[in-house]
């Protein structure tokens, strides 16, 4: 289930003051627009059995949430491409002997 708004809004406010205003991963100081905004961010992703508990969420910069973003999404093609790999029969094995 999706976060609800005022929801959203309380644990980014709390997690904000309690990291003294930065960001969880580059320390840069939150600013009201662009890429230094304060942002959700689950720190054990949703997809990898993260929760929307108030233990997993953190604030992280607009930067950082979506760097991390493109980071999982490369790691976990690279682990299908290996997954892939390992199960492909390998040509020795078909050989007559």
């Amino acid at each position: 289930m999706p976060l609800s708004s005022r929801y959203r809004r309380n644990i980014l406010a709390r997690r904000i003051r309690e990291q003294e205003g930065r960001c969880l991963y580059c320390r840069r100081p939150f600013t009201a627009a662009g890429p230094t905004r304060p942002t959700i961010e689950h720190r054990k992703a949703k997809m990898d059995g993260g929760s929307d508990r108030v233990a997993n969420l953190a604030a992280a910069c607009l930067h950082c949430n979506r760097l991390r973003g493109r980071q999982m999404v490369g790691d976990r093609a690279k682990a299908r491409a290996a997954a892939r790999a390992s199960l492909k029969p390998d040509r020795r094995e078909r050989l007559p002997t």
